[in-house]
C-alpha cells in the first residue's frame, strides 16, 4: 500500500506539470510496458461484462467481498443502469456440487424473463456463452497467478485501474447497449424504428413480440428478434466475440470515437446518438446456434481469441484487488 501511496503522489505530481495527452501519452507506455495491446479496453470490457462475485473469488480471490470495484454489465436489462460499479453475486445454488450444473440452472431458472443477460441469445446460447466466458476466466487466472508472483509496478497499476480513462468503462457501456440492443451500431438502426412504427417496440422489449406480425420488409426477418440480419447469403452469425456479431478488431478510429463518447443522459437518447455516431457494421447475430455446423463455427472463434487477452484481464484484476 506505501507503494502504491508513493506512486500515486509522484503521478499526481506528472499529471499537475504535463498536459492530458503527456498523461495518456504516460498510461500507453506504461500498459505497453507491461505486456498490454491497443485493445486492452476492448480485451478486459469483454471478460467483465457477465462477471459476478463468485466467479471473481473463485479464479482470483476467494476474500473479495459485495465491494469488490470490479465493474461490470447489469443483467437486468430493464434497467438504464447499463454498467454497475461492483460485481454483484448472482447466487448460484450451492445444492450442486458441479459448476455445470450451477452455471445451466443459472440460466434456466432465469429463462421465462424477457429483459435477462443477452437479448436475441437463445437458452443454448447462453448456457455456451456462461461456458465460454468460465473458460476465459480460468485461462486469465493462471496469468493472474503469475502476477501474484512478479507483480507490475504500481504505475502500472494506477494507469491499469483508471477506468474513466483507459477506456474500459467506455468500452462497457458499449457492450451494455449492443447486448440490450442488437444491431444499434449496424448503421440501419432508422430501418429497424421503422419496423418499430408497424407493431414492434424495439427500444424496450428487446425482442419481445408486442402485437401481431406485421409483413417484413424485405431483408429482414422479425419473427423473433428485430436484431437478426436475414439478408440473402447472410455472413455467418455465429460470432460471440465482444459483440456478438462483429469479431475483427475496431479501427483506431473508432476506438478513439468510443473513448471520447459521452454515455451520460436518458437512455432513449443515448441510443440514438450512438447509433448515428458509433457506427461499426454490427448486425449482432444472423444465426442462431441450432446445428452442429453453427457450434464448429462458436469452437473456431472461441480458439482463435488471443491469449493476451487474458493476460490483460488478469493484469486488471490484479491491479484492482492487489493495489
Amino acid at each position: 500500500m506505501l507503494r502504491l501511496n508513493i506512486a500515486l503522489v509522484a503521478l499526481v505530481s506528472y499529471c499537475l506539470a504535463a498536459p492530458i495527452d503527456s498523461e495518456s501519452d504516460h498510461c500507453k507506455d506504461e500498459l505497453k510496458t507491461a505486456g498490454a495491446t491497443e485493445f486492452f479496453a476492448r480485451n478486459v470490457a469483454h471478460r467483465l461484462h457477465s462477471i459476478s462475485l463468485e466467479d471473481i473469488q473463485k479464479y482470483f480471490s476467494a476474500g473479495v467481498t459485495e465491494e469488490n470495484n470490479i465493474p461490470t454489465v447489469n443483467k437486468d436489462l430493464g434497467s438504464e443502469e447499463r454498467v454497475l460499479d461492483h460485481a454483484p453475486a448472482t447466487g448460484y445454488d450451492e445444492s450442486f456440487t458441479t459448476d455445470a450444473l450451477k452455471y445451466i440452472d443459472l440460466i434456466l431458472r432465469n429463462m421465462d424473463k424477457d429483459h435477462y443477460s443477452i437479448t436475441n441469445f437463445s437458452v443454448l446460447e447462453k448456457i455456451a456463452h456462461i461456458l465460454h466466458m468460465n473458460e476465459l476466466w480460468n485461462r486469465a487466472s493462471t496469468h493472474y497467478q503469475t502476477l501474484l508472483l512478479q507483480p507490475p509496478s504500481p504505475d502500472t497499476c494506477l494507469c491499469v485501474s483508471n477506468t474513466d480513462t483507459n477506456g474500459i468503462t467506455q468500452e462497457l457501456n458499449l457492450l451494455a447497449l449492443k447486448i440490450k440492443y442488437p444491431g444499434i451500431t449496424s448503421g440501419e438502426y432508422e430501418k429497424l424504428k421503422e419496423l418499430s412504427e408497424l407493431g414492434y417496440d424495439i427500444d424496450y422489449s428487446y425482442g419481445k413480440l408486442d402485437a401481431p406480425e406485421p409483413p417484413a420488409p424485405k431483408g429482414y426477418d422479425i419473427s423473433y428478434d428485430l436484431g437478426k440480419r436475414a439478408a440473402p447469403n447472410p455472413p455467418p452469425g455465429y460470432d460471440i466475440d465482444y459483440s456478438y456479431g462483429k469479431t475483427e478488431d475496431p479501427l483506431a478510429g473508432f476506438q478513439k470515437k468510443v473513448l471520447e463518447f459521452d454515455f451520460s443522459g436518458e437512455e432513449k437518447e443515448v441510443v440514438e446518438r450512438v447509433s448515428k455516431e458509433l457506427v461499426d457494421g454490427d448486425h449482432g447475430m444472423a444465426v442462431h446456434l441450432d446445428s452442429e455446423a453453427g457450434w464448429a463455427y462458436w469452437k473456431e472463434k472461441m480458439s482463435a481469441m488471443k491469449e493476451v487477452g487474458n493476460y490483460e484481464f488478469a493484469l486488471f484484476m490484479y491491479c484492482k484487488l492487489n493495489q
